[in-house]
């Protein structure tokens, strides 16, 4: 009998552990954070932008650590004292519970503990015994599963404040204007017996109820050792004093971004410096008084070696309709005009096409059917490199693309992460070196972080949400990142390497540098690509940029030191290489890379024609000096003298000019001397400029006719740059195709003549 009872005992003792285990099998729990709410926070955790849930509840995520130890010893000795020892339950609770219900007839004290709050909040349940029965099942369920530290993080997070808000710091930020780290004594007295009843203690609209909630926490602190009679007395006298209520709304277009990018990050700390973030805000919101209707400001920094962003500023204006102030300009599709320029030059040094002070033409040149011209319309002949990127010239910057290579240059900076959208069905031109593609603000601030960081472009960190591993990219050698940067310096504001730039629509004006510590960008311009007259980079997006970078918090850093693969030597034009002082034009201190001194182009590919020879040695009677031509038998001897690229011929000085620096012939070779007074070589029989209807009844293939007159045997013909096999005087071809084309001759003295046609379609 006794073995029976005994059996029937441990067996009666098992139901409740095992309808446990079923319960926990069948309805097993979690405690998952309530998704949809997020807030964005700078640097120093401080909020830049909150976005509520789908219910609007507004709710700041926080960890133990973040919360000040007055809030959680008032917490736990008000709410739950034993916290950290029970199972989920507290079965002295419960029977307290129950004999105050059965002596009253009503639920006087419920006996919940912290984590049935924490049931409660996470599977919310009718009131009433079979509720709290649930309860407390759910909680010794969550007890089962979860550590307590997971237990007291939920709570902190997620317990009602009144209204919205939800979690203690959301709370603390919302009614005392501070994080919840550094509650007082009072303050935490306050939170820790809000949740109770949130609307009836709710300290805005009951605040004499919120006073005697809060006072009785402090009573119980004080009962239980936690406080002393002087930190009682001294909190109990401290007012309840509420901060206004504010919506943080720093950085609110990053910070929508952000969000778009990680819907389910309850806080995404990013990398922002809110004093920076704030002085730039109002610096854009300043320049809208300068600038047309309709028209906004962006402004982005980045930190050099991390690639974190430090501000971001997406429009002149937040919620400025007028300027289409909810739109990213940060991220918005634009031309770049000129910004792309420095990269053109400095990928031509590190392969060696040319150094610091290259001789390069701004004249009008033929790029086969492109013909580009200056912002200013004007030409300026002979430029160097440093002249040309310094004032932002366009045709020396095409010229250098084009024997770079568009294709080429393009996929060195795909290849380094930036990204450029060309024109549909289009491939790379040479309308890159001038704005004929589409990027960013974000995508030029990044290619720019390259002249500050030794040639590597750093991907751009935006937050610690991001867990990519992002590794700089290379692009360009030191040497040419620091020549570039050198190049770039800022007369008016030392210590900054700036390039400017304006669409050719006018639309846009940028302005992007690189300091010693950041590379920052501005853009300024139409969202809704309006022209924008009279506004160009320098004179819009250039003062904007300065002062923003004096707005930069002050480095100790250093500029990187010139690479030592890098020296100052003296060249010569033409050559740009040394010369003899005979042959020297012009002398310049040019930067070189591993003591290369590139040879000065005499053309371009559409006009391999000319002579690319930067000297010439000719033959000279040893008494007269005049020249002699072959069979001309009288005592010489050899000269040689700079010869200056054709095209620029016009923009020199008379002694400089190629006429005047080869010597007349000796008039004792009396044949050279009939050559030389020949008739000069033109091309005759089809006028330059010529349009060329071909039509479609024509049976026979129609031909091209033309002659060329004077010059001296033989004559070298050439269609589009490419030589025909032609010798004689009269070049005879098929009609080619609908399209545009040039013909040119040059002859065995090196003279040369040019047309342009336009074959059309019937």
């Amino acid at each position: 009998m006794r073995r029976r009872l005994t059996w029937a005992l441990l067996a009666l003792l098992a139901v409740p552990p095992l309808v446990l285990l079923l319960i926990d099998w069948l309805a097993p729990v979690d405690l998952q954070p309530r998704a949809g709410a997020t807030l964005v926070v700078d640097h120093q955790g401080e909020p830049l932008r909150r976005f509520a849930d789908q219910r609007g509840v507004w709710r700041y995520p926080t960890t133990i650590e973040q919360v000040s130890d007055n809030y959680l010893q008032a917490l736990l000795t008000y709410e739950d004292r034993w916290f950290y020892q029970h199972p989920g339950v507290n079965p002295l609770a419960l029977v307290r519970a129950a004999g105050q219900f059965l002596r009253h007839g009503e639920i006087i004290s419920g006996g919940s503990t912290l984590t049935m709050q924490v049931a409660r909040l996470r599977y919310p349940q009718q009131r009433g015994l079979l509720g709290k029965l649930v309860q407390m099942v759910r909680a010794v369920q969550i007890d089962w599963h979860f550590s307590k530290r997971d237990i007291l993080t939920y709570y902190l997070n997620h317990a009602p404040f009144g209204g919205p808000i939800e979690g203690v710091e959301t709370a603390s930020r919302h009614y005392f204007g501070h994080s919840a780290r550094w509650l007082t004594d009072a303050q935490a007295a306050l939170l820790a017996g809000l949740p109770q009843a949130p609307s009836w203690y709710h300290p805005r609209r009951h605040p004499e109820r919120a006073l005697q909630q809060r006072n009785k926490v402090l009573e119980r602190l004080a009962t239980f050792g936690q406080l002393t009679s002087e930190q009682l007395q001294q909190a109990l006298q401290e007012p309840i004093s509420l901060a206004e209520v504010s919506t943080p709304l720093k950085a609110p277009i990053l910070a929508r971004r952000l969000r778009q990018q990680w819907p389910q990050q309850g806080r995404i700390q990013t990398y922002i410096d809110a004093e920076l973030q704030h002085a730039l805000a109002n610096l854009a919101s300043e320049a809208r008084q300068r600038l047309p209707a309709g028209a906004s400001v962006a402004i982005l920094v980045v930190e050099h070696g991390s690639g974190a962003v430090k501000a971001y500023v997406g429009s002149a204006k937040f919620g400025d309709r007028s300027r289409f102030g909810h739109v990213d300009m940060v991220s918005a599709l634009r031309s770049p005009g000129s910004t792309l320029k420095p990269f053109i030059y400095a990928l031509a040094m590190d392969k060696g096409l040319i150094h610091s002070d290259s001789l390069l033409m701004d004249v009008p040149l033929p790029f086969g059917d492109y013909r580009p011209e200056n912002f200013l319309h004007g030409f300026s002949g002979p430029v160097s490199v440093r002249h040309a990127l310094q004032r932002s010239l366009n045709i020396p910057a095409v010229q250098v693309l084009e024997q770079l290579g568009p294709a080429g240059f393009y996929a060195d900076l795909h290849t380094a992460g930036t990204e450029l959208q060309l024109p549909i069905g289009a491939g790379p031109s040479l309308a890159l070196a001038l704005g004929g593609v589409a990027t960013s603000l974000q995508e030029l601030v990044q290619l720019y972080t390259a002249l500050g960081n030794g040639g590597q472009v750093l991907p751009l960190r935006w937050s610690d949400a991001d867990t990519n591993l992002h590794r700089p990219r290379p692009l360009l050698s030191p040497a040419s990142a620091w020549m570039t940067r050198q190049l770039l310096l800022d007369r008016q504001q030392p210590g900054l390497a700036v390039k400017t730039g304006t669409s050719s629509g006018l639309q846009d004006t940028w302005a992007v540098a690189s300091t010693v510590s950041h590379t920052l960008g501005v853009w300024v311009g139409q969202p809704d690509n309006t022209n924008m007259s009279g506004h160009h980079g320098s004179a819009t997006a250039l003062p904007l940029l300065r002062a923003a970078a004096r707005l930069l918090p002050r480095s100790e850093q250093r500029w990187h030191d010139k690479p030592d693969n890098v020296s100052r030597q003296t060249i010569c034009w033409p050559s740009g290489q040394q010369r003899a002082a005979e042959l020297c034009d012009e002398a310049l201190d040019a930067w070189l890379i591993d003591g290369q001194q590139p040879r000065s182009w005499h053309h371009t590919r559409a006009l391999t024609s000319q002579d690319n020879r930067s000297e010439r040695t000719l033959r000279v009677a040893s008494d007269s000096g005049l020249r002699l031509g072959l069979g001309c038998e009288l005592p010489a001897r050899s000269k040689t003298v700079a010869i200056w690229p054709a095209p620029l011929q016009p923009w020199l000085p008379p002694d400089w000019q190629t006429q005047n620096r080869i010597a007349a012939i000796d008039p004792r070779c009396q044949r050279q001397q009939a050559l030389l007074q020949a008739e000069p070589l033109r091309i005759t029989g089809l006028a330059d400029g010529s349009h060329i209807r071909r039509h479609a009844s024509t049976q026979q293939q129609p031909t091209l006719r033309v002659r060329a007159v004077g010059g001296q045997p033989d004559w070298y013909w050439f269609l589009n740059g490419r030589l025909l096999d032609e010798r004689g005087q009269t070049l005879t071809l098929p009609l080619p195709s609908a399209g545009r084309y040039q013909i040119s001759v040059s002859d065995q003295a090196g003279s040369s003549d040019q047309i342009s046609f336009v074959v059309e379609a019937s």
